[in-house]
């Protein structure tokens, strides 16, 4: 029996928190880092099978690799799985007029070759560069002759992928950035979908390759277009990409601290992102929490958990989506789920402090999110003597915290604590960005939490979780509002009393729904969004303007049209009437 109140809980994290080694957690940023930055498939096996190799080292147990399609065809709830890709070398370069200069090299900077990117033929191409200078529509992007050219645009690439290739053009060339104080950067971009709002390339989406440039690489190039122009000259680019889109697969490592009895407690953190904070980091902390618990059981320091402790290290969203698929049982099972993912920056950086996000209305019981909250609220004002480094924050979709979606009902809650600037998806997101002491307190404050939900009893932990909630201000408090009552949300009159049901799993995305035969949404929905939330609320229970009045509850407004959402939603066979 351990003790579940707050001095337990401050007894064992000092126990853990002596035991954590920040510099190992690096360690393993540094490896997961050097593989998955390249973007490429194979490089992403090798990383999974590196994880697998380190979780033995941790002495976990039930290890396990697991593979799933990507073939760019394969649907896994209504996720359409990714198309492989590999790439060798990519140079991008100005041909003429002279000089010649170069401009992008994948082997000295992968994020510069657009993921996904195809093929050129032998020995490249080389072809007119063509300057688009505002906001294009794409009507005028149809109207312009692009066919056997090379597009250079500010704008997001992911944007205009599907214009510029239909429209002809031999690739795309961008100097977009999230974060316009980094003029060395280079954007990383891993979304070259057809799709409004999609994400991964699938079989039927065009071929097109493209580059990403630095913003003072991007200004140097544009001042030199013009310059040409003006002289009644054309810049003219050469580029030769090698890459090879495949029907391969994806992969997904399992492993667990086993415990005495039933039930289980599930940890994950995505691999196969490009940055060392996002998401090395999060793998890395898992890592280091499985290495200290398996330590501190094997010695004999904490008795045995009665749940089992199991982590997942996957591709984020699809490698998740397979999990929950083939896992349907297991997760009957499962407490709790703890998703950790956005860094570990610089500690003293404002912009590295802790979030927990909590759980969405619809997940109801509230236990796991407050017994995270106990456990970061003791480490970081009673052990960390920091209370400003932690806070709280309303649920959003990370793309892998949605086990708590009701179809799952398992507790969800993510640990954000962000990278120390805004090294979102670009090529300074590196490991000399990840702070040691902060993986350290990620580890800890994950270890502990894991444990507690694994090895406390539930009345015990309840109780804990009701002392949380009333030790918190209002504001922290109004972040987890309790379900409405279903009679007092609307008067349901007689378009609004259907209940839709739906059959599928997770978040709902349209992949592979024609966008000519999307209706009131013009965007993939797969994102946390007034839409996605009523899709969740949709199990048959709730009519539509219950729906609507639980959407209101927790956005403060509902979308416009949600009728005709659940309408189209019927149409193309997501959802039936009860």
């Amino acid at each position: 029996m351990i003790d579940i109140s707050k001095d337990g809980i401050l007894h064992l994290l000092r126990r853990l928190s002596g035991s954590v080694s920040g510099s190992r957690a690096h360690e393993a940023v540094v490896q997961i880092q050097s593989l998955d930055r390249t973007s490429s498939f194979s490089d992403y096996e090798r990383s999974c099978d590196l994880c697998l190799d380190l979780m033995r080292q941790a002495g976990l147990s039930v290890i396990e690799k697991h593979d799933f399609p990507a073939d760019g065809r394969t649907k896994i709830g209504d996720w359409k799985m990714p198309l492989a890709w590999d790439a060798g070398e990519a140079v991008l370069e100005i041909a003429g007029p002279e000089p010649v200069v170069e401009l992008a090299r994948r082997s000295r900077q992968p994020q510069s070759l657009i993921m996904w990117s195809a093929p050129t033929p032998p020995g490249g191409v080389e072809a007119e560069a063509v300057l688009l200078i505002k906001e294009e529509t794409p009507e005028e992007i149809g109207s312009l002759d692009l066919r056997r050219k090379i597009v250079f645009t500010s704008r997001h690439p992911g944007e205009m992928k599907r214009h510029i290739a239909q429209a002809g053009a031999w690739g795309l060339v961008s100097d977009w950035l999230r974060n316009k104080t980094l003029t060395d950067a280079v954007q990383w971009i891993n979304t070259w979908s057809d799709t409004p709002g999609g994400w991964a390339m699938h079989e039927s989406d065009s071929r097109l390759f493209g580059f990403t440039l630095s913003r003072h690489t991007g200004e140097t190039l544009r001042r030199r277009i013009e310059k040409a122009d003006l002289a009644g000259e054309k810049v003219r680019f050469r580029a030769q990409v090698e890459s090879r889109l495949y029907a391969g697969s994806l992969h997904y490592a399992v492993g667990a601290v086993q415990g005495t009895g039933p039930g289980e407690v599930l940890a994950m953190a995505h691999i196969n992102e490009q940055g060392a904070n996002d998401n090395a980091s999060g793998a890395a902390v898992l890592l280091e929490a499985a290495r200290i618990l398996r330590r501190h059981i094997t010695e004999g320091i904490l008795p045995l958990p009665h749940r089992t402790v199991r982590f997942l290290l996957m591709p984020e969203s699809y490698g998740t989506m397979a999990y929950a698929i083939r896992n349907v049982e297991r997760l009957k099972q499962t407490a709790c789920a703890l998703n950790v993912d956005g860094g570990a920056g610089a500690y003293d950086s404002d912009q590295a402090n802790l979030d927990i996000v909590l759980d969405p209305m619809c997940c109801s019981d509230k236990t796991a999110d407050l017994i995270l909250v106990a456990v970061a609220q003791s480490y970081y004002n009673e052990i960390a003597r920091r209370p400003d480094k932690w806070g709280l924050k309303k649920y959003t979709l990370a793309g892998d915290n949605f086990f708590c979606e009701p179809m799952i009902g398992v507790p969800h809650p993510w640990l954000d604590m962000g990278d120390g600037g805004d090294y979102w998806h670009n090529s300074e997101d590196t490991p000399d960005k990840v702070d040691p002491r902060s993986l350290h307190d990620l580890a800890t404050v994950t270890a502990a939490y894991l444990y507690l939900m694994a090895a406390g009893e539930e009345d015990s932990l309840k109780r804990i979780a009701a002392e949380t909630l009333n030790s918190l201000a209002d504001d922290q408090r109004r972040l987890m509002p309790p379900l409405p009552a279903t009679g007092i949300l609307i008067r349901d009159n007689g378009t609004e009393a259907v209940r839709p049901k739906r059959a599928i799993v997770g978040a709902l995305t349209l992949d592979g729904l024609p966008f000519e035969q999307w209706e009131v949404v013009d965007s993939s929905p797969r994102w946390w969004s007034p839409y996605l939330a009523a899709w969740w609320w949709a199990n048959g229970h709730y009519s539509i303007g219950q729906i609507a009045g639980l959407i209101r509850a927790e956005f403060g407004s509902e979308p416009g049209d949600l009728r005709g959402f659940f309408e189209f939603l019927r149409k193309q066979g997501y959802v039936a009437w009860r």
